[in-house]
């Protein structure tokens, strides 16, 4: 473990790569509510994703999986397209002031960045930190 406080606040912790099972094991206790509230919300066509996902390609090859984990919204339109349907970013608050509000994510605001041999827990400030990475520890 190798922990660098930044001067914007945001800690970042080296770890094994097994750190993202843990992580991953951690968010599943709070996918039950999220599943239950996309389906709740379902017949105003919106989707609430409580972790999203982004692989980039580094110039030498290799590939970096970013992990954002927080409230992103969609909007689901039909099209006559072979997919028959389209995903619509509509960002990370409620697009619809109507809509009940949503579950609580316990780590939104952690990002962690998956590399070959190691990942890095990018923590947005200290409370956050002290919340989940204690409990992470404990697993």
């Amino acid at each position: 473990m190798l922990i660098d406080r930044t001067r914007k606040g945001l800690i970042k912790v080296r770890e094994k790569p097994e750190m993202l099972k843990r992580i991953s094991l951690l968010i599943s206790e709070y996918l039950t509510a999220f599943y239950a509230y996309n389906s709740l919300i379902k017949d105003k066509n919106y989707y609430l994703k409580p972790v999203h996902m982004v692989v980039r390609r580094m110039p030498d090859g290799s590939t970096v999986k970013y992990y954002y984990y927080g409230r992103y919204w969609y909007s689901i339109q039909k099209t006559s397209g072979p997919s028959r349907i389209k995903w619509v970013y509509r960002g990370r608050s409620k697009p619809d002031p109507s809509l009940p509000d949503p579950p609580a994510n316990p780590i939104e605001g952690l990002v962690v960045k998956q590399f070959d041999d190691y990942v890095e827990l990018v923590f947005p400030n200290e409370d956050l930190f002290r919340r989940i990475y204690d409990k992470l520890v404990q697993h």
